[in-house]
């Protein structure tokens, strides 16, 4: 996997992180963060410029030896206490950082009461759903949102702390990996509006079922380097022939995906729109050593948001209506 390192932003995050709480003064923190990029020489973002320009193979990169909050609490269901009580917060600043070299930070009001940095570790009411905080089954490969009319355009996962078992792995692919293990006549079906997808209930999906929501294609974009919508979950094909396309999909994304064992100091860029991720399933302790990695999504232009929605604010604010227009993701 291509890899970055970035020991070289390591003195510039510890000045400015302990400027701001970033989860209670998020624009001010974001303000402190694009003061540090300023900070750094070109060689220290060149390749990360580079990812955002070109993108990269597999359509994933992997930043290592990013500053570590030293003395990090013990792995908490508490949201409460990580956003009072962390201590320092090097790791998140760390993430707005890419994020604005990136494009823009933002997050959805129905999730996780839009909160921009995702704190995800095991909790107790959530072991067995299908949710990025359950542990005792697998978090099924899909890429975020591609219902949304405003899907990230970049994922990122920094690993604070590993699975003391070693068993939790995020799990992705990229289109452009899957790509020579398909069938031209199965590219063919994948690359048609033959398929649909379910929209999650908590964007105003009343009846989520897999494939009742807007008509979408499975690979699209450029033929020879596709970008992918999916969801092991949620799509379904609308005839026979796709419905077996996208099993024989199926079967090829999890028979070639990768395992990543994020460590601190470790975050996982990944193109939303060019490869799917997941998790393996693994036995959450709950004892304070547990798994702990924290997410953000990244628009490279968050005027999307405004063009489609008339939305201007970083968290976005959508709710679905059943065959009202909402960009590539059901357009004819």
């Amino acid at each position: 996997m291509p890899t970055v390192d970035i020991s070289s932003w390591s003195e510039t995050i510890r000045r400015h992180a302990v400027r701001a709480n970033p989860y209670r003064e998020f624009e001010r923190t974001a303000a402190h963060a694009e003061e540090a990029l300023a900070a750094l020489g070109h060689d220290d973002v060149r390749a990360l410029l580079e990812f955002k320009r070109k993108g990269g193979p597999g359509g994933r990169l992997l930043i290592r030896n990013g500053a570590i909050d030293p003395d990090l609490m013990p792995t908490t269901e508490s949201t409460e206490d990580i956003e009072n009580g962390k201590g320092t917060y090097y790791s998140e600043f760390t993430l707005i950082m890419l994020g604005k070299l990136l494009g823009e930070p933002f997050s959805y009001s129905q999730e996780r009461n839009g909160a921009i940095i995702h704190n995800v570790r095991p909790a107790k009411h959530n072991e067995t759903n299908i949710s990025s905080d359950s542990s005792a089954v697998i978090l099924d490969l899909h890429n975020e949102n591609i219902y949304h009319p405003v899907q990230p355009d970049y994922l990122m996962l920094s690993g604070l702390r590993r699975d003391p078992a070693g068993v939790a792995k995020t799990l992705v692919i990229g289109a452009d990996e899957i790509l020579p293990l398909l069938s031209a006549e199965d590219v063919d079906t994948l690359s048609a509006f033959q398929f649909r997808t379910s929209v999650d209930y908590n964007f105003g999906n009343s009846d989520a079922e897999r494939g009742n929501g807007p008509a979408i294609r499975v690979l699209f974009g450029n033929p020879a380097s596709p970008m992918i919508a999916y969801d092991d979950e949620y799509i379904a094909g609308t005839n026979p022939r796709a419905q077996a396309a996208l099993d024989r999909l199926r079967v090829i994304l999890h028979e070639n995906m990768y395992a990543v064992d994020l460590g601190p100091g470790e975050t996982l860029l990944l193109d939303n729109l060019k490869t799917v991720h997941g998790r393996t399933a693994f036995t959450a302790r709950y004892d304070g050593t547990d798994r702990w990695l924290q997410r953000l999504l990244v628009s490279r232009d968050l005027r999307r948001a405004e063009m489609l929605l008339g939305d201007t604010r970083r968290t976005v604010e959508w709710n679905y209506e059943p065959g009202k227009f909402y960009g590539y993701v059901d357009y004819r």
